[in-house]
């Protein structure tokens, strides 16, 4: 390809020293460089003299793109090489160093422990850290932790909420899932950290927002509407439902979304779901806001 648009070139200039040739007239004091000598060369074996001229100058190659990990690369479980210090930097007190670190241009991406920098200040919920190390470079997905976990997973794994609303700001992708089949959704929905219940249904929604399936099939197939009810997660198994969650489906135990309800004696949840079979939503679950949202 690349000899092709260099005898292509060959020709367009040939051609157009050709026109000037007869414009300017027979001038015999014009002073030729080596490379208006080849041009200056006509008919057929002055365009293969000058493709030759063409095809042996060398051709600038593109400035290599600045190293990224891979989607697919992980983080040793062991470690062979010395702590990058950008690890000792990285604490809710240590900001100032952490900011003359990346300014030194430390690597934001390496690995320690099976973990980078992005996933310790996730799993700590340290939004400043967050910030600096996103504008240091710091890729939201990658590299992953040994389980296949993301800075998401860290973030919501570990209950901290504003950290995981800040990666999705910030364009985490809530379909990857680590080794035992978890996407954000199933994280959110089956983590042990209390909270508002309003701030998790916020992240659910912008988790939908984002491409997250809603019935996507995690743990033992299990959804996250199953996993919601299981952690008696009342205001988000409305939610999900609400939001077009179908409670028909069963795990890998055969269970529904009742009869998970129902082996965990969570009478709020069974009314609730009780409603539900067999209505469509919003109604079943006391929202009014309209199903957005696809149950593939």
């Amino acid at each position: 390809m690349k000899w092709f648009v260099r005898i292509y070139l060959a020709f367009f200039i040939l051609h157009t020293d050709e026109m000037d040739s007869s414009s300017m007239g027979n001038r015999k004091d014009i002073h030729r460089t080596p490379a208006k000598a080849c041009r200056s060369i006509s008919g057929v074996t002055g365009l293969l003299s000058l493709a030759a001229c063409m095809l042996a100058a060398p051709m600038a190659c593109a400035a290599p793109l600045p190293d990224q990990p891979s989607a697919l690369r992980r983080c040793p479980a062991t470690d062979a090489a010395a702590v990058p210090r950008i690890f000792a930097a990285l604490g809710k007190e240590r900001h100032p160093a952490l900011k003359k670190v990346l300014a030194a241009g430390d690597n934001p991406n390496p690995c320690h422990g099976g973990r980078t920098p992005l996933m310790i200040a996730a799993a700590g919920g340290d939004a400043d850290a967050l910030h600096m190390l996103h504008q240091a470079g710091a890729v939201i997905d990658a590299p992953l932790d040994p389980q296949g976990g993301t800075a998401l997973h860290a973030a919501l794994g570990a209950g901290q909420w504003r950290a995981a609303a800040i990666l999705l700001e910030r364009g985490a992708d809530t379909r990857l899932r680590d080794d035992y089949g978890n996407t954000g959704l199933h994280q959110l929905a089956n983590s042990v950290h209390g909270t508002d219940p309003g701030v998790q249904t916020a992240l659910a929604d912008s988790m939908l927002k984002s491409g997250a399936a809603i019935d996507a099939a995690g743990p033992q197939a299990s959804t996250p509407l199953m996993l919601a009810i299981d952690a008696g997660k009342r205001e988000l198994a409305a939610f999900l439902v609400d939001q077009g969650a179908d409670p028909a489906l069963r795990n890998a135990r055969g269970e529904n979304a009742l009869a998970i309800a129902r082996r965990r004696a969570l009478p709020g949840m069974l009314e609730m779901l009780e409603r539900c079979i067999g209505q469509r939503p919003p109604r079943c679950a006391g929202n009014a806001t309209a199903a957005r949202y696809s149950t593939r």
